[in-house]
C-alpha cells in the first residue's frame, strides 16, 4: 500500500489543498492520502484552535473515500514536527520507505533545510514537492532538491490560508475557495473575524 501523507496547519483548509491531494495520488498511484493537522507548527503562527481545524479537514475530505485524517499531531499536543510523525506513522502502517510520501509545497521545502531532522525524513519516506507560485523550487536547497520527487506539471493553484482568512476578515465571500462544508464550519464557529 502506498500512502501519501500531507500535514500543515490547514487553517483553514481550502480548495487547492484538496485538488493537489487528489492530483498528487493518481500521479503517483497512491492509494490514500492522509490529512495531518498540526498541533502548534514550529514555523508559523495558527489562527484557530487544533480542534476547529480538525474538524475543519473532517468536514473537507468526508465525502473523498481515499482521504482520510490523522489526529497524531493534535493528540500529542505542543510543537509538530513532520520527522516525529512519519516516524510514528510509518511503525503504525509498517510501512517500508518505498511506500511513505511525504506532501509539501515549494514554498516549505524552501526552508526544509532548516527543519528538524532532514535527512532523517529523507530516509523515512519519500518528499514530495509540488509548485506554488510564490517559491520556485530550483531556488530550492540544491543539496535536498536531487533527493526528493518534484512534481513540476502539479496545478498551480493560487489560494492561500492566509487569503482566506482575510477575506473573512474583510466580510468577503470565501465562496469556491473552500469545501462548502468548511465554509459551514467557518460560519457556525465564527472563525477568522
Amino acid at each position: 500500500m502506498k500512502i501519501g501523507l500531507y500535514g500543515g496547519a490547514f487553517d483553514p483548509i481550502h480548495n487547492a489543498h484538496m485538488i493537489i491531494a487528489q492530483f498528487i495520488k493518481e500521479e503517483l498511484s497512491l492509494e490514500k492520502i492522509i490529512f495531518i493537522p498540526s498541533a502548534l507548527p514550529p514555523h508559523k503562527s495558527v489562527f484557530a484552535a487544533a480542534e476547529r481545524r480538525l474538524l475543519m479537514v473532517q468536514a473537507a475530505i468526508a465525502s473523498n473515500p481515499v482521504f482520510e485524517y490523522s489526529e497524531i499531531e493534535i493528540e500529542k499536543g505542543g510543537t509538530s514536527y513532520s520527522v516525529d510523525t512519519i516516524a510514528q506513522l510509518k511503525e503504525i502502517y509498517r510501512l517500508p520507505r518505498s511506500c511513505l510520501f511525504w506532501i509539501m509545497g515549494s514554498d516549505n521545502f524552501a526552508d526544509f533545510s532548516k527543519w528538524k531532522d532532514p535527512d532523517l525524513i529523507l530516509e523515512l519516506c519519500h518528499v514530495v514537492v509540488f509548485p506554488r507560485s510564490t517559491i520556485d523550487f530550483h531556488r530550492s536547497p540544491v543539496e535536498y532538491r536531487k533527493k526528493v520527487i518534484y512534481v513540476s506539471n502539479a496545478p498551480l493553484i493560487d489560494i492561500s490560508s492566509t487569503l482566506v482568512r482575510s477575506l473573512i476578515s474583510d466580510g468577503r465571500s470565501i465562496s469556491y475557495l473552500v469545501p462548502p462544508a468548511v465554509e459551514e464550519v467557518i460560519k457556525s464557529s465564527n472563525l477568522y473575524r
